[in-house]
C-alpha cells in the first residue's frame, strides 16, 4: 500500500514540476499565447509561484525515497491539490476567468486532475498510516508478551549472603570488604 502512495505522490511531483517550470516561465508571453492559457500578472507573482511550486515537487520526491515523510507529505499535498483544483474550478466556472481556446479545456481538466490526485494521496495516506498503526501495536503487544516471558533478571544477586559464603571475607571476618561491596547492586 505504502508503495502505490508513493507512485501517487511521485506522479504529483512531477506535474506540481511541470506547474512549476511553466510559472516559471512567466515573463515568456509568447508561450502563454501558444498554449491559451491565461498570463500570470505580474509575471512576478507567476515566477513566485514557479519556484514554489518546484520546491514542493522537490519535497514530493524526497517523500518518495524517505519513508517517514510520505504520509505527512501525503497528506498535506493532497489538501493543498484539492483546494487548488476547486478554486480553478471556481474561477472558470463562476468568478468570470474565461479563458480562450485549448485554455478553456486545458484548465478544467487540470483542477479534475488536481481534485483526482488530492481523493488518492488522502485516501491512501490514511490507509497506510492507520496500516502502520496497527503494526506498531501488533509489535509492541508481541514485545510485550515475550517481554514477560523471557526477560527475567539476570542481575547478581543483590541480597545478603552469610559472611562465609561471600567472596573477599574470611570466615572470621563479619564486614564485607571493599571489593564486595563494588560488586553489590548499584540500583538498591
Amino acid at each position: 500500500m505504502k508503495a502505490v502512495l508513493r507512485t501517487v505522490l511521485f506522479l504529483d511531483a512531477v506535474l506540481n514540476l511541470a506547474l512549476g517550470l511553466l510559472f516559471l516561465a512567466s515573463p515568456w508571453q509568447q508561450l502563454y499565447v501558444s498554449l491559451q492559457i491565461p498570463q500570470a500578472d505580474p509575471a512576478l507573482y507567476g515566477q513566485l509561484l514557479g519556484v514554489l511550486l518546484v520546491g514542493v515537487a522537490w519535497l514530493q520526491w524526497h517523500a518518495t525515497i524517505n519513508g517517514q515523510l510520505t504520509i505527512a507529505v501525503a497528506r498535506v499535498s493532497g489538501h493543498v491539490n484539492w483546494i487548488s483544483g476547486a478554486l480553478i474550478l471556481a474561477w472558470v466556472l463562476a468568478l468570470g476567468l474565461h479563458p480562450k481556446g485549448a485554455g478553456m479545456v486545458f484548465l478544467p481538466a487540470l483542477a479534475v486532475v488536481l481534485i483526482v490526485f488530492a481523493l488518492f494521496l488522502i485516501k491512501l495516506s490514511h490507509n497506510v498510516h492507520t496500516r502502520e498503526k496497527a503494526q506498531n501495536v501488533k509489535s509492541d503487544k508481541s514485545a510485550g508478551s515475550a517481554g514477560a516471558l523471557g526477560n527475567q533478571r539476570t542481575e547478581p544477586y543483590a541480597g545478603t549472603m552469610p559472611p562465609a559464603a561471600a567472596p573477599g571475607m574470611s570466615t572470621t571476618e563479619s564486614k564485607p570488604s571493599v571489593s564486595q561491596d563494588a560488586r553489590q547492586n548499584p540500583y538498591s
